[in-house]
C-alpha cells in the first residue's frame, strides 16, 4: 500500500513538472550545440565580461531587445516555463536611447527586402553635416531586425559594417564588431574586420583576424610577418611580389623600409588602401601629397594621426575631414595649435593668405590674440568673406565660434554685426547670433543687411505657424542683388525651408519668387518621394531616414533639389527629429546664399 502511495505521488510529481524542471537546469548551463550563436548573456564562455577591457560609454554593448531575461518565479512556486531562444545577431548595436540611438523600434513595420535593398546606398559622404551624423546613428543604434530577413545573406550586419567603414566611423564600427558574436564569420566581413584594425592601429588584431580567416592576400601576409619580427620570411615574401606585372611598389618600398632597408622615395600613391597606411606608419614613412585628394573618409581619419605625413597634408586631410564630419571641430583646432612657425611666420599672421593650410592656421591664431575687440572682428569679417569665396563659409565659422564667442555685441562693434551673426548661425549658435541681429537692426547703416538675415533667425529659432509680413519679405528679397538665376534658386530655397519647419508661406510670397529660365534641379524619382512620405507617415523612422540619405546622397546642398529638402526637412519633425531638422535647413539655407 505505502509503496502504491509512494509511485502515485511520484507520478504527480512527474505530472506536475518538478523532476523536468530539476533536469533542465544543468541542461541550460550547458553550451549550445556546435554551429549555434553563443548567448551574449553574463555568464557567455565565448568571450570575458566586457568589463575586463576598459572601453569608452558609446562604444559599450547595447543588449538587443530581444534578449529578454529569464523571468523571476512567481509567488507560491509556481515558474513559467519559456524556450530560451538564441540572441538576434542582427539587433546588435552599440548605440541606445540615452547614448544618441534611435530607438529598439527603429525597423518596426519596415520589410527586410526593402532595408537590405537600400542599405548599400547609403551616401559614404553626406553633403550635409546633420545627416551624417543621422546616417551614423541609423548604422550603430541597437534595435530589432526588420521583419521577413531570417536567413538572408550576408548578414544585415556585415551591410551595416560596410557602410560604417565607407562613412569613415572607424571607432563606431570597431564597437559594433567587438559586439558581433565570434561565430558569425564571412569573407566580407572579416576583410571588414581587418580593414578597420590597421586604420585603427591594431595590426596584432588585424593580423590575428587575416590568421583566422585564412586570408591569402600578399601584401597582409607579408605586413603580419614583419609585426611578427619574422624578417627572413618576409624578404622572401617580398621578391617574390617584386616580380609580379601588378606589382605593388609603394607597399614594397614600406616594406622594404620595415624590414631595414633604408626606404626608397614613393612619390605617387593616388588609391591608397588601409594596408598602405599601416605599413608607411609602421615604416615612419611619409605618405605622397597625393594620397590625402583621392582618400575616402575613413582613410582621411587614419592620415590625419598618421606621424610619417607631411603637415600640410595631414591639414588638407583634416579640413576635408571636418568638412564632412568625419573630424570634430575641436580635434582640428587642436592639430592647428600644434602646428610650428617661426617667429617671423607668426609676426606676420595677420597678412596671411587663407589659400593654403598654414596661412590659415596662421590667421586664426592672429585673430584669438589680438586683444582689441573692433580689430579682431574687423579680421574676423574679412576672413569669413574670404572663406565664402573658396566655398568654406560655414566650416571656417565654425572654428572660428570660440573666438566669436569672446566678443560682446556692443555699438562700435555694428559694423561687422551682420557678419558675425550668420556665422554664428553657421557655428550652430542661434542664441549669440541674435543678440548681434539685434545690434544689426539697431544701427541704420547695417539695417539693410540685417534684413538678409530674416530666414536664418526664423530656420534657428522657430515661430511654427506664423508667417512674415509682405514687407519683410520683400526687403529680405531686395536686400542682395543677385543675377536672376541665383535670386530665383535663394527665394525658392528659403520659402521652402521655411515651410518644412513650420513657417506658414503665403500665397503672395511664393508669387513674388523673381522668374529664372534656368532648368530646375533634378532630384530622385518620383517613387522614391512618395516612399519616403509613406515612410514618415507611418512612423517608421529607419525606413525614412533610409530613404532621405539615399534620396539626398551625395549632392552638394546647394545644388539639391529645393522640393527635395523641404521633404526631408518636414519628414524629419514628423518622425520626432525637429532639432536634426532645424540644423539641416540651416545648413542648406548657408549653402544656397539665404
Amino acid at each position: 500500500m505505502k509503496s502504491f502511495r509512494a509511485s502515485r505521488l511520484a507520478a504527480l510529481a512527474i505530472a506536475a513538472g518538478l523532476p523536468l524542471w530539476l533536469t533542465a537546469a544543468p541542461a541550460l548551463a550547458q553550451a549550445p550545440e556546435q554551429g549555434q550563436p553563443m548567448p551574449l548573456g553574463p555568464h557567455s564562455q565565448s568571450a570575458p565580461p566586457l568589463q575586463d577591457e576598459p572601453t569608452p560609454t558609446f562604444l559599450k554593448v547595447v543588449p538587443s531587445p530581444l534578449l529578454e531575461p529569464a523571468k523571476p518565479p512567481v509567488a507560491g512556486g509556481r515558474f513559467d516555463m519559456e524556450e530560451l531562444k538564441a540572441p538576434d545577431i542582427e539587433a546588435i548595436g552599440v548605440l541606445d536611447d540615452k547614448q544618441g540611438g534611435l530607438g529598439a523600434g527603429l525597423w518596426h513595420g519596415s520589410p527586410a527586402t526593402l532595408v537590405r535593398l537600400l542599405l548599400p546606398q547609403l551616401p559614404a559622404a553626406p553633403a550635409s553635416r546633420t545627416l551624417r551624423s543621422l546616417e551614423r546613428r541609423l548604422l550603430l543604434t541597437a534595435a530589432a531586425a526588420p521583419e521577413g530577413g531570417k536567413g538572408l545573406l550576408p548578414p544585415l550586419l556585415e551591410l551595416r559594417a560596410e557602410r560604417l567603414f565607407a562613412l569613415g566611423e572607424i571607432e563606431g564600427l570597431a564597437g559594433l564588431l567587438k559586439a558581433a558574436p565570434g561565430a558569425l564569420t564571412s569573407p566580407g566581413l572579416s576583410r571588414l574586420k581587418i580593414d578597420t584594425f590597421l586604420l585603427a592601429g591594431d595590426a596584432k588584431a588585424a593580423c590575428a583576424e587575416a590568421a583566422a580567416s585564412g586570408s591569402g592576400e600578399p601584401g597582409m601576409q607579408v605586413f603580419c610577418m614583419l609585426t611578427a619580427g619574422k624578417t627572413l620570411e618576409a624578404n622572401m615574401a617580398i621578391d617574390l611580389m617584386r616580380e609580379r606585372k601588378d606589382a605593388d611598389h609603394a607597399f614594397i618600398a614600406a616594406a622594404e623600409a620595415m624590414a631595414g632597408t633604408p626606404p626608397a622615395k614613393v612619390t605617387r600613391l593616388p588609391h591608397p588602401t588601409p594596408l598602405h597606411l599601416a605599413t608607411f606608419k609602421a615604416a615612419k614613412m611619409a605618405l605622397p601629397p597625393d594620397a590625402a585628394t583621392s582618400a575616402s573618409p575613413a582613410l582621411l581619419r587614419a592620415m590625419i594621426d598618421s606621424p610619417g605625413l607631411a603637415v600640410e597634408t595631414r591639414l588638407l586631410a583634416a579640413e576635408r575631414a571636418e568638412t564632412l564630419g568625419a573630424l570634430d571641430t575641436d580635434s582640428l583646432r587642436k592639430l592647428y595649435g600644434a602646428v610650428t612657425f617661426t617667429p617671423a611666420e607668426q609676426q606676420a599672421a595677420l597678412t596671411q593668405s587663407d589659400k593654403t593650410p598654414r596661412g590659415r592656421v596662421l590667421l586664426l591664431r592672429g585673430a584669438g590674440g589680438e586683444p582689441t575687440p573692433s580689430i579682431r572682428a574687423e579680421l574676423i569679417s574679412r576672413i569669413l568673406a574670404a572663406s565664402a569665396e573658396r566655398g568654406a563659409f560655414s566650416a571656417t565659422a565654425r572654428l572660428y565660434a570660440p573666438v566669436m564667442a569672446e566678443l560682446k555685441a556692443a555699438p562700435e562693434l555694428a559694423p561687422f554685426s551682420p557678419m558675425l551673426a550668420r556665422a554664428l548661425h553657421a557655428a550652430g549658435r542661434p542664441e549669440t547670433a541674435n543678440a548681434w541681429m539685434a545690434l544689426a537692426k539697431s544701427n541704420p547703416a547695417t539695417a539693410r543687411a540685417a534684413d538678409d538675415l530674416w530666414p536664418l533667425t526664423r530656420l534657428s529659432r522657430g515661430g511654427a505657424g506664423e508667417s512674415a509680413s509682405p514687407e519683410t519679405y520683400a526687403a529680405w528679397l531686395s536686400a542682395r542683388e543677385l543675377p536672376a538665376d541665383q535670386a530665383e534658386r535663394r527665394a525658392v530655397m528659403a520659402l521652402e525651408l521655411l515651410q518644412a519647419v513650420g513657417e506658414k508661406v503665403p500665397n503672395a510670397q511664393w508669387l513674388a519668387t523673381p522668374p529664372s529660365s534656368t532648368a530646375a534641379a533634378p532630384g530622385p524619382k518620383p517613387a522614391l518621394k512618395a516612399m519616403l512620405r509613406n515612410a514618415a507617415e507611418g512612423s517608421r523612422t529607419g525606413e525614412t531616414l533610409l530613404l532621405a540619405l539615399v534620396a539626398l546622397g551625395e549632392t552638394g546642398l546647394d545644388k539639391a533639389d529645393p522640393d527635395t529638402l523641404n521633404r526631408i526637412v518636414t519628414y524629419l519633425r514628423l518622425i520626432g527629429l525637429e532639432r536634426e531638422a532645424r540644423e539641416l535647413a540651416v545648413e542648406a539655407a548657408l549653402a544656397n546664399g539665404v
